[in-house]
């Protein structure tokens, strides 16, 4: 008679629980051992279990477990599977410790006494700090299978020997716990994979951007027609699957079939991009896309408060070239030059392209190029280059000889460029990771004077860290402030518009007078956010300086600026009335009058002017929020390399040969590759 005959249902779960039970208390003589022979400053049980004794208690679980398990599957009590992935719980822990670092914040202190200033500082940057490291924690888990460096590395279709660096880089990060070094790891990596040169293409409606990359890509992708077609950037890229990944806000991606571009790109099927679209990705086997060319579609900038031109500004970063089409039937205007204007501003380089050229002679085409770069250079002091371009089939050739004539060229420079700057990085971080596999060889503790300098350092980087958290709170309270500056626009513009009364200034349109005073006002209030972010990115260069000095760190490049972040800020626009007052018959009483004119303009005026600081108020908190984000984690990325070198230098435990052997073995490895690497 089988063993599990006697036992009903009742018994099979009185017996599982049991079991289960014992197997949870297993488990917390595992975290017992485990916490003896942890690091933490905070140790739960003394280290009174020797290596042997810990080998002998974990070896007599296991076979406690193995006996367990084997005995209930022979009577029939079967373990049930995990509800929850190690992963999941895992995340979950981790928002846990955000919480517990948010309640170490200054703020959450108040209750138990004042906090001298440096203090609340230092505690706003050991906050930053400990939320980096669990930020990039949670970033590496968000890449899943990607984050296996060594695979994406042996994908790549060419050996080199920045490749070859970086796999033996990721080795040692791995197996010598230099976690520090895996963002700056990562980044590279993803640079070599993807070495794009991103141009995009900006127009107005029916100028002919859709047209055109059809015509260049050789294919019929993009949807074409007269209404206001894309509503995000569509960035197109190689793949050798024609395909479309859709981004939403909650970071899902979906992966769609070419035919439902419009479903999000449209206007009309995703107005205002009500669907929330964060990137549209569209994939071509296109042999134009093949070695890194990145064409984009884009809303356009000309109406800056529109939701597409926000998408668009969010994007600029990442453009290396801005193309304007501009339609040989619609001569240059305002939309236009606000286009380059915010290219410009932005260091992005222009070139204008004059669309459906066949519709002009050559003679026309010659004076419209003429005059588009002449009203370029007297409205905004800028020279652009300027071509003739036409996807008609008798005239296509003009598209043709751009392309190969102005675009290859550019192209082939810029891949020159990415490769020389994969090559640079790549030999920071293996000069960094040197000196760091020697400052854990030779770590034996700092004292004295040298060890007080180095956490003074330290100590410097986390109040830099907390000046982020400051500088965050005042830029966002400022865009808050900037949504109600209606008032004292139109408290400027009738007073503005009095003393041209009076002929105390030049006399203009009250719509111009308007539209003036509340781009200064913007101006102004735009002044004192950039402002506090170049100040902020200086303090922190100035931190990274320091520390760089003193670590002897030959990783800072050229390009690590931290104040070049603060760029392409938004421009304030508002849709104001065509309107003229005249002066009253007592407009010799100025306080009087003052109050009038403001009247007068609060009843024609208010309205689109709260709207237009609202809509500016909102681009400048999206802008903020993304330098902010830029600045923090390019110097994240540096100071959490000098902090990881400062504690290895201030580390006062030595290691044991066990642990030096494979050290030196990748040292020594290191230092051979990269001084191969300089005699050839």
């Amino acid at each position: 008679m089988p063993a599990t005959d006697g036992l009903n249902e009742s018994h099979r779960r009185r017996l599982l629980a049991n079991a289960q039970y014992a197997d949870k208390l297993v488990s917390d003589i595992e975290e017992i051992l485990n916490a003896s022979e942890s690091r933490s400053p905070f140790p739960k049980y003394r280290p009174d279990v020797s290596l042997h004794e810990a080998r002998l208690i974990r070896s007599h679980l296991s076979r406690f477990r193995d006996h367990l398990s084997r005995v209930l599957s022979a009577i029939g009590v079967e373990a049930r599977g995990a509800r929850f992935g190690s992963l999941h719980s895992i995340r979950v822990t981790l928002t846990f410790i955000r919480i517990a670092i948010e309640e170490m914040a200054p703020e959450h202190l108040r209750g138990y006494g004042a906090l001298p200033d440096k203090v609340a500082s230092e505690l706003r940057g050991l906050g930053a700090e400990l939320e980096g490291l669990i930020g990039g924690l949670v970033r590496i888990l968000a890449l899943g299978a990607a984050v296996d460096l060594q695979a994406r590395l042996d994908r790549l279709q060419r050996t080199t020997k920045e490749a070859d660096l970086l796999r033996l880089l990721d080795r040692i990060v791995n197996e010598d716990e230099l976690a520090e070094f895996r963002a700056a790891l990562l980044n590279t990596v993803e640079k070599m994979e993807s070495p794009h040169f991103e141009i995009a293409v900006f127009g107005r409606v029916s100028s002919g951007k859709s047209s055109l990359l059809n015509h260049v890509l050789g294919t019929d992708v993009l949807p074409v027609g007269v209404n206001p077609i894309t509503a995000v950037p569509i960035r197109i890229v190689f793949g050798h699957d024609a395909g479309l990944a859709v981004t939403l806000a909650d970071r899902q991606v979906r992966h769609c079939p070419i035919d439902d571009l419009a479903e999000y790109a449209s206007e009309e099927r995703n107005p205002g991009n009500e669907r929330g679209v964060s990137k549209l990705v569209v994939e071509l086997p296109s042999p134009r896309l093949q070695e890194g060319l990145a064409l984009v579609d884009t809303p356009g900038l000309g109406a800056l408060a529109t939701a597409g031109a926000a998408e668009t500004l969010s994007y600029l970063p990442q453009c290396d070239l801005g193309i304007l089409l501009i339609s040989a039937v619609n001569p240059i205007d305002q939309e236009d030059l606000n286009t380059i204007q915010a290219l410009s501003q932005a260091g992005i380089p222009v070139m204008g392209l004059l669309s459906k050229a066949d519709l002009l002679s050559p003679a026309d085409r010659e004076k419209a190029l003429a005059y588009t770069k002449r009203e370029v250079l007297a409205n905004l002091g800028l020279r652009i280059e300027a071509y003739p371009v036409s996807t008609v089939a008798q005239d296509e050739e003009l598209l043709e000889d751009w392309f190969r004539s102005h675009m290859a060229p550019l192209f082939e420079r810029r891949r020159e460029l990415v490769q020389q700057s994969i090559r640079r990085k790549a030999g920071a971080l293996g000069e960094s990771v040197t000196a760091a596999l020697r400052s854990k060889l030779g770590a034996a503790g700092t004292t004295g004077a040298i060890g007080t300098a180095l956490e003074e350092i330290e100590r410097r980087l986390r109040t830099a860290a907390g000046e982020l958290e400051e500088a965050r709170q005042f830029c966002l309270a400022a865009t808050d402030d900037v949504r109600l500056l209606h008032e004292t626009a139109l408290q400027r513009s009738a007073q503005a518009i009095v003393e041209s009364w009076d002929g105390q200034r030049t006399a203009l349109p009250s719509t111009e007078t308007i539209r003036q005073a509340a781009e200064r006002l913007a101006a102004e209030a735009a002044s004192r956010i950039s402002g506090r972010l170049i100040t902020l990115a200086q303090h922190l260069q100035s931190a990274l300086a320091l520390a760089t000095e003193a670590l002897y760190d030959r990783s800072s490049t050229p390009d690590d600026q931290l104040e070049d972040c603060v760029r392409e800020m938004p421009r304030f626009e508002a849709a104001l009335p065509e309107i003229d007052i005249a002066p009253p018959w007592f407009h010799s009483f100025r306080g009087m009058t003052r109050s009038w004119a403001t009247r007068k303009l609060k009843s024609r005026v208010s309205a689109e002017l709260q709207t237009g600081f609202t809509n500016y108020g909102r681009a400048l908190e999206t802008w903020v929020r993304r330098i902010l984000n830029e600045i923090q984690g390019r110097f994240d990325a540096r100071a959490d390399g000098h902090r990881a070198q400062l504690a290895r230098l201030m580390n006062h435990k030595a290691l044991s040969a066990g642990e030096r052997a494979p050290m030196e073995r990748h040292l020594a490895e290191l230092e051979g590759l990269m001084a191969a690497d300089l005699r050839d």
